[in-house]
């Protein structure tokens, strides 16, 4: 049934893609990807179509978006994020173990943030030991893992959650030299900032010397301004 399934998305993909969307798509990102330029509201509409297919099994669900995945085409993956992304009620911390192979497929930040985001976000807030493993993450040699591990934690901390799990990812991160983990540890710690505005600029000076004008550039941006923590000239 998945195959079939999965079939049916990437021929509706191929149905709908305009040639110039992807010229301008492939431009957009800094990183190379392939693309079929499906425009944005056309994969969301296929993402909740097919979920209405597949909502009430998990393993098919949870199949279509690994395939999907797999393709390593930025639409077919999302489709499929955005399918598994309506269920993750339904996901334990045992699926963690099943997505986990999943970060290496990715090959940009669209689809990494929004696996991460999106899905593994869920099934760390049912078990915070978990944010374990995603310190194992803060030293792959995959960039897009490196990003995901902060990124993974950004719904939690724009609740306030977890600060001290969002500092230990935090603390491998702030030296990266990528500019896309840089700009995902900015964004953690800016989301965290929203509830812990002192907490972050205390630790945005402790690191202010060491770390990149970026991550601070992006972690302060929700702060008052005269709170925020930037490079000194």
């Amino acid at each position: 049934m998945s195959a079939e399934i999965v079939s049916e998305i990437k021929a509706e993909i191929i149905k709908e893609a305009d040639p110039e969307h992807a010229r301008r798509v492939t431009q957009y990102f800094r990183e190379p990807i392939t693309a079929h330029g499906l425009r944005a509201p056309k994969e969301k509409e296929i993402a909740r179509r097919y979920y209405h297919r597949v909502k009430k099994d998990l393993p098919t669900a949870i199949q279509v978006t690994q395939k999907l995945i797999e393709s390593q085409i930025l639409e077919e993956a999302s489709v499929g994020i955005k399918i598994l992304r309506k269920m993750t009620r339904h996901l334990t911390p045992a699926h963690f173990d099943t997505v986990n192979p999943w970060v290496d497929l990715l090959t940009n930040w669209a689809n990494t943030d929004g696996l991460s985001a999106w899905i593994i976000a869920d099934i760390i807030k049912k078990d915070p030991n978990l944010t374990d493993r995603l310190q194992e993450w803060t030293t792959s040699e995959n960039r897009w893992r490196r990003r995901a591990a902060a990124v993974s934690l950004v719904p939690i901390a724009r609740k306030g959650d977890m600060l001290d799990q969002v500092f230990s990812i935090a603390d491998r991160l702030m030296t990266d030299g990528d500019d896309m983990v840089r700009k995902g540890v900015g964004w953690l710690l800016k989301e965290a900032s929203k509830e812990h505005p002192q907490e972050i600029r205390d630790y945005l000076l402790k690191w202010r010397e060491e770390t990149s004008a970026l991550i601070l550039r992006y972690a302060s941006e929700k702060l008052p301004k005269e709170m925020r923590v930037l490079k000194t000239k």
